[in-house]
């Protein structure tokens, strides 16, 4: 045998070990630069870490011998088909390691940031999380000033519960600033929104579990991760590990709805769980923004850095509907006295962009034609300044080339280098305004930046400071990038020909960064139900003393006198800021006005599907296994129907789109199909409709006769589907389908019945499942439902504007795709959309198509008689490039498929079987068994590429007999010794509870 490695296979592997070839390198090279005995780091490898080191820092994912399996639900999510926000144009990892992108491409293909949709070009390495702060008790030197970052965080605990969440805007028991359980706090008898974060456990102590939480857009991550873990504490990794004693609750999320499809969201909740008061808390980390098609070789070494683009201050008009205007009407005769009668008290408020960006320095071809963007959104404010920031703005700021020693300018590697970074600004890097103002470097490399912000003084035990930040991406090029600071001084200045519609238009970058301030703040509404409201125009800051504390006398900016406030007083509210657009009052009605942030519309949340990772790979026998001979079967639930729509209220969703992917190889780069690789199969709109004379459910759209037929509409449909063998398909105009069928345009009767979907396109009809009952809800053990209002109703306070919708689980629907081959691999999304408004004002909103890699599903045959098992394809004709090869039945070779390619046993009977696979000498190559792993296999090292010198674990992601039904096997055709094999005639046996068989198939390379 011999060992083979392609060039196309190099050029795979090349972004994921250069790091390891420079760890390789240095020993027979002289010893790189060192700081403080670290090395620095290098380019292809996170924090330097070669993957031996990797599984040492993570030991309790690998397993007590080193072999993991990767699943959905794996701890950390760090390895395999992991949590991927997608449903926007933006697609980036998130884990629950204290980075988000992906800093491990050797270990998962799994997009870092890539855009639009899974193109195969990143724009993100990855974002680290790293809180430092001051432990005023510490008895040792270096415990007192520690920061911890990257891989210090881990899940809470190594309990499966302590796993990453998936919702949406609008799942039951996650809407937001709403009483979901109707519970009260015990102390005080006001109701308790958003109590209980959405992590598996019991947050609230009352006895429920997730029962109450907030979920943000139309995809949302959330998981817990702290400090103070075993496993962080033991980690062998540089330094030693002094935890400060945080919990981090975090939150990532992603929109499908126009103008917000180009960013991500990501809030950390910082809690101080050490026992003590933490002084001079920051918090901040590393972005390394990298702009490049993956298939290119050292695609990061080419971009230039843009700080500060597109920051600044914009002035924006607040919109009419947004109660923070408190016009007149809002205001009694000279009420503030300093504002004239007539005008509003806020007709404008600042929009703070704090942003910083790299580029591609030519944008390679047009490969590249987007600038990757972080903000700093939101923080945890103090309005006087005291104990923490009194405006949400950067406090230090660095960019740097990576490899520069941080006593120039490079990245800090130890906590005393880590905190000094993020607490001296050191040269001035950020001015007053908390604006970046360090200049951009000339030359073109990989561009890493550290930032920060803070610092939050005397923290107590159990007290939280909250940091939201967005990365985004927005079409741009250089020449126009470097415009920014002129252009933006003359819109400071009054000159700039346009003014913000000029930035606007031409800055994409910040026309996206705006969309998400803008989004973030919001608007004021009315609301009587919420307990913190203001008692005064302008007031944002509520004072009141605890229990023993005693009387606070204070003053604010429009107080005449001071005013003092008791215990047994009610709750008093000033203006701190001198601002009244943060305290919006209406006086006429007495009632402060309520703040909803990330304020926007959204379509429904696309339904639960089979062919999904965390459907198909979960510990779940009873399961719709969508494989089949020839065909794919699909199936969702409703999830989309019960869905109110969250700003609302109304249960608006319409119809249901679905997507199929084919002919995809798994271009180099590629995490999954790309927006061109989709079509789509069918456009299902539900019969659902109210009869506007009796305010009735229409039950079906056809009449019945006296002798009871039905008499159904007749629909002419362009695709109507015939069977092989109808005689239809010998018509001139029909078009052949793979199973032997056609299809052709046919006038058909379509017969509907209540909660039926149908395909204008095809006419076919799909009918709810009746054998696929509720889903029962654990407490009450009664079906769940959702109660909404009806599209176009206006008071759903009113029973009768009211409905309830039954909640069922995947399997509710099914479709059937018989236009694929056995062995191929295919990826299916499943879209909902609604309908609102009317004639002009009628808007449609729909989700986005996606998949990663793990959601591909390959059809194959059924269980056989294990008496006549069969090789496909045979022979196996392995060309040495994947583009000369006959079919997309090859992939390009990754990380977790180091061949990329595979040849398949097919007639395999149920129960447990055993193939073993020889040379014609007799010499043993590979055995194969039911319960194993597809594509798992010890990958022997490279040369030159893998530098550990010790056989390499591939894991797979399922298991050769995934179902009871599964008739067919995969062979990544690696031996048992790790090497590729050659081109030769190779014999198999298979045994199994219906005796051995014997076969034989040729492999030509």
């Amino acid at each position: 045998m011999r060992l083979a490695l392609s060039p196309l296979h190099r050029t795979r592997v090349i972004r994921h070990v250069l790091g390891m070839l420079v760890l390789l390198g240095a020993l027979n090279a002289p010893a790189p630069a060192q700081e403080d005995g670290l090395p620095i780091l290098r380019k292809g490898t996170f924090e330097g870490m070669s993957e031996a080191q990797f599984r040492a820092v993570y030991p309790e994912y690998f397993g007590p011998q080193g072999r993991g399996r990767a699943r959905p639900a794996d701890i950390p999510d760090i390895f395999g088909p992991g949590a991927v926000l997608n449903v926007g144009n933006l697609c980036m990892k998130v884990t629950n390691m204290g980075v988000n992108g992906n800093p491990f491409p050797n270990l998962s293909s799994d997009p870092a940031g890539q855009w639009v949709g899974t193109s195969g070009v990143e724009y993100l390495s990855y974002f680290g999380l790293a809180v430092g702060a001051v432990n005023p008790l510490a008895t040792s030197a270096d415990a007192i000033r520690r920061v911890s970052q990257n891989t210090e965080w881990r899940p809470a605990t190594i309990d499966p519960v302590d796993r990453i969440y998936k919702a949406y805007d609008g799942i039951l028991n996650g809407t937001r600033f709403a009483n979901d359980d109707r519970d009260s706090d015990p102390n005080t008898a006001e109701p308790r929104f958003d109590e209980d974060f959405l992590d598996g456990r019991d947050n609230d102590l009352d006895g429920l579990i997730d029962e109450d939480f907030a979920a943000m857009g139309q995809q949302m991550f959330s998981c817990v991760i702290r400090d103070d873990t075993p496993q962080a504490i033991n980690a062998p990794f540089n330094e030693r590990h002094v935890p400060i004693g945080l919990e981090v609750r975090q939150l990532a999320w992603a929109y499908s709805i126009p103008g917000f499809t180009d960013f991500n969201v990501v809030e950390w909740t910082i809690f101080n769980r050490s026992g003590h008061v933490l002084d001079s808390l920051v918090v901040g980390g590393v972005v390394d923004m990298d702009c490049g098609p993956v298939e290119e070789n050292n695609y990061w070494i080419d971009d230039f850095d843009l700080v500060g683009y597109p920051s600044g201050v914009f002035p924006h008009q607040t919109s009419a509907t947004d109660k923070r205007l408190q016009d007149s009407t809002m205001r009694m005769v000279n009420v503030p006295p300093d504002v004239a009668p007539d005008s509003a008290l806020c007709s404008h408020y600042d929009i703070r962009i704090h942003a910083f960006s790299i580029i591609d320095d030519n944008g390679d071809d047009g490969k590249t034609p987007g600038i990757p963007t972080f903000m700093l959104v939101d923080h945890t404010t103090d309005p006087l300044g005291v104990t923490g920031p009194s405006r949400v703005q950067f406090l230090t700021f660095r960019s740097y080339r990576q490899l520069q020693l941080w006593q120039a300018g490079g990245a800090p590697l130890l906590d005393a280098q880590r905190f000094e970074t993020m607490v001296l600004n050191q040269p001035v890097r950020v001015d007053a305004e908390g604006l970046i103002v360090q200049p951009p470097a000339a030359e073109k490399g990989d561009i890493g930046q550290w930032w920060s912000c803070g610092p939050w003084r005397n923290v107590p035990e159990g007290g939280s400071v909250r940091v939201t930040v967005a990365f985004g991406v927005a079409p741009g090029d250089l020449r126009t990038a470097r415009r920014w600071p002129a252009d933006y001084a003359a819109y400071r200045a009054g000159t700039l020909d346009g003014g913000e519609l000029t930035l606007l238009s031409r800055y994409p970058s910040f026309a996206n960064c705006y969309a998400i301030q803008a989004a973030f703040e919001g608007v004021f509404e009315e609301r009587t139900d919420w307990s913190w409201l203001t008692n005064g125009h302008g007031r944002e800051t509520p004072v009141h003393p605890q229990a023993g504390e005693g009387a606070i006398t204070a003053s604010d900016c429009r107080d005449m006198v001071p005013r003092t406030v008791t215990f047994q007083g009610p709750v008093d509210w000033f203006d701190f800021d001198c601002d009244y657009c943060t305290g919006a009052y209406d006086s006429q009605k007495r009632l402060g006005m309520f703040h909803r942030t990330w304020s926007a519309d959204a379509p429904p949340p696309n339904p639960s599907l089979n062919v999904a990772a965390s459907y198909n790979y979960s510990a779940n026998p009873d399961r719709i296994v969508p494989a089949g001979d020839k065909q794919v079967t699909l199936a969702w639930d409703n999830l989309s129907e019960v869905t109110p729509d969250p700003k609302s209220g109304w249960l608006d969703f319409r119809g249901y789109r679905v997507w199929k992917a084919a002919g995809w190889t798994r271009p180099v780069g590629s995490a999954g199909p790309s927006d061109d690789n989709w079509a789509l199969l069918a456009e299902l709109r539900l019969f659902y409709y109210y009869d506007p004379t009796n305010n009735q459910l229409i039950q079906r759209n056809y009449a019945y006769t006296e002798s009871g037929d039905s008499v159904c509409p007749k629909v002419t449909v362009p695709n109507r589907y015939f069977p092989k063998g109808d005689a239809r398909c010998s018509s001139p105009s029909a078009r052949s389908t793979l199973d032997g069928g056609c299809l052709d345009t046919a006038t058909v009767e379509i017969c509907l019945r209540l909660g039926d979907l149908w395909d204008r396109q095809s006419g076919q009809v799909i009918h709810t499942s009746p054998s696929i009952t509720c889903v029962v809800e654990p407490t009450t053990h009664e079906c769940a439902y959702t109660v909404g209002c009806i599209v176009g109703r206006e008071f759903c306070g009113d029973p009768a504007n009211r409905e309830t919708r039954v909640r069922y689980p995947v399997g509710r629907y099914e479709m059937v795709d018989r236009e694929v081959k056995n062995g191929y691999v295919y990826f299916y999304s499943v879209t909902a959309f609604d309908s609102t408004g009317f004639g002009q004002t009628k808007l449609e909103l729909t989700g986005r198509r996606a998949a990663v890699e793990a959601d591909a599903v390959v059809p194959q045959t059924s269980v056989g008689t294990g008496r006549n098992v069969w090789v496909v394809p045979n022979p196996y004709r392995g060309y040495r490039t994947i583009q000369d090869r006959p079919s997309s039945w090859d992939l390009t070779p990754n990380g977790s498929d180091p061949t990329g390619t595979h040849i398949d046993f097919l007639g395999l009977p149920r129960g447990k079987w055993t193939i073993r696979i020889y040379t014609v000498s007799g010499d043993l190559v590979q055995t194969i068994g039911s319960g194993e792993a597809v594509n798992e296999s010890i990958r022997t090292p490279v040369p030159g590429f893998l530098p550990d010198g010790q056989p390499v674990t591939r894991p797979g992601y399922n298991t050769q007999q995934d179902n009871p039904n599964d008739g067919q096997a995969r062979w990544n055709l690696i031996s048992r010794n790790g090497q590729d094999i050659v081109s030769g005639i190779y014999l198999f046996t298979v045994e199994s509870d219906a005796g051995t068989q014997r076969g034989k198939f040729v492999v030509i390379r």
